[in-house]
């Protein structure tokens, strides 16, 4: 498809849209497709939807079936790990790691509704996916089952009432299942992932010591101690770039573990530290220190830390 957006936007003036309500209509279907349709795909579909031929050598006739595959869901596709409260139009490609019962219920006006949810795992972490009313019914569906793959469009993240973040589908949001156009070597790593029982069935607690967290988890969605700072510099990455590193020893009664902070991340949580400082880091990574052997906490781009008071004996 090579048509120009300028003489797509051009054939539908002529058609008889002003500029101005084909401005809207562009911006109401980008506002629909959460940013995931190119704005060449846009018009066509604007055309299309007011019975608008666009004739033009660079169409052929197969497009018109065919604009969907404009999405290239994995340019908007993240992993579990950066997902946060409130972030919306969520793209996740995982696998199922658990089924759970569906549950029916009335809302305070009275009408019924049904909830579902599943567990959904990628590279990074799992997390857990509700499904409201209409979207439940894929759980009917044969191919909906445990280890199959499916890519989760137009999510949205609330925090769940066991503490934990989950990612919800409402509305507008869709699953597909087996996913095409999923990478070799992605399908490869998803379908080789082994999750244990425990990091199925036991939601991480919001006191949970760093010693038991680094056990079960790969990702730890909140953890407590006491900081020390260890290192702070400038450095040089491989391309020449100059980068900063940050190096803390967060520590309870269980276990003290280094955490490592990279870039800006590193200079504003620097500027808030102090030693001795007692604080709350979500989000973070377990990752194996392939010299030292041992495990170290990583920053994500999601990662928070925050001071708290210190808990009362």
């Amino acid at each position: 498809m090579s048509a120009s957006i300028d003489n797509l936007y051009q054939k539908l003036l002529e058609s008889g849209f002003s500029e101005e309500e084909l401005e809207r209509q562009v911006q109401s279907k980008a506002k629909e497709f959460g940013g995931f349709m190119s704005k060449q795909a846009i018009l066509f579909i604007i055309a299309k939807e007011n019975g608008i031929y666009l004739n033009s050598p660079d169409v052929n006739d197969q497009f018109y079936k065919e604009f969907e595959e404009e999405i290239d869901y994995d340019d908007f596709t993240i992993e579990i790990s950066e997902v946060n409260e409130s972030m919306t139009n969520i793209v996740l490609l995982g696998k199922i790691l658990q089924v759970y019962e569906t549950r029916e219920f009335t809302r305070k006006d009275g009408t019924p509704g049904i909830v579902g949810s599943f567990l959904l795992g990628d590279i990074s972490q799992t997390i857990k996916v509700i499904l409201w009313d209409d979207k439940v019914d894929i759980t009917k569906n044969d191919f909906f089952r445990k280890n199959e793959l499916i890519r989760i469009i137009g999510g949205y993240c609330r925090m769940g009432r066991d503490n934990n973040l989950e990612v919800h589908l409402g509305r507008k949001g869709k699953i597909i299942l087996s996913p095409e156009n999923v990478s070799k070597n992605m399908e490869k790593k998803l379908n080789n992932l082994e999750y244990n029982q425990n990091q199925i069935d036991s939601p991480q607690k919001p006191n949970s010591k760093i010693k038991d967290l680094i056990e079960q988890y790969k990702y730890i969605k909140r953890v407590q101690g006491l900081i020390q700072i260890e290192e702070f510099k400038e450095v040089n990455t491989k391309t020449g770039e100059k980068t900063f590193l940050l190096k803390l020893i967060l520590s309870d009664e269980s276990k003290a573990i280094r955490v490592i902070i990279w870039g800006m991340n590193a200079i504003e949580c620097l500027k808030v530290l102090s030693n001795g400082d007692f604080v709350e880091i979500t989000n973070l990574v377990v990752k194996q220190n392939m010299y030292t052997d041992e495990k170290e906490l990583l920053f994500t781009k999601s990662s928070v830390l925050r001071m708290v008071c210190l808990p009362k004996d």
